[in-house]
């Protein structure tokens, strides 16, 4: 049983709880990445993840944020297929006109009120907190022997 087929079967609440959306955007989203997904394989090979699959893989990592290698260990599924799939859905889903985001410009023209406001959060970069006092109590010497040499 695929993780798909392990949702499917859930309550509305239960499935709202699990993928973070309601299931008829779930099947909107389908409808979406099945058009994609037909056309891509129209001319044969392998299928690989069906667009379900590739749905619900993606949600549950936007959801729980949670890392590939841990997905591949539940679903039996290499983290790098999962990895692809993840990134396809987002591709497809942000081409199509149903779930594109219209241009910030165009949301929050100049001078008109609004009732949403935007925070944009930068968290990429930190300081990397080194000890600054008493740091030769805890360094043991042993990774460079040329440190030794210079400090006698």
């Amino acid at each position: 049983m695929n993780c798909y087929e392990k949702i499917e079967k859930l309550s509305e609440k239960e499935f709202k709880l699990i993928t973070g959306v309601r299931r008829d955007e779930f099947i909107t989203m389908l409808e979406v990445l099945k058009i994609k997904y037909d056309s891509e394989h129209a001319k044969g090979g392998r299928p690989g993840l069906s667009a379900e699959v590739r749905l619900t893989l993606a949600l549950e990592y936007w959801r729980e944020y949670r890392t590939f290698r841990h997905m591949a260990n539940d679903h039996q599924i290499d983290k790098d297929i999962i990895n692809r799939a993840v990134i396809w859905v987002e591709d497809v889903l942000s081409e199509s006109e149903e779930f594109k985001i219209k241009d910030l410009k165009e949301r929050f023209k100049t001078g008109e009120e609004s009732s949403v406001s935007v925070i944009i959060v930068d968290v990429e970069e930190q300081p990397i907190e080194r000890p600054t006092h008493n740091q030769e109590d805890s360094y043991s010497g042993k990774k460079n022997v040329t440190r030794r040499n210079i400090k006698s």
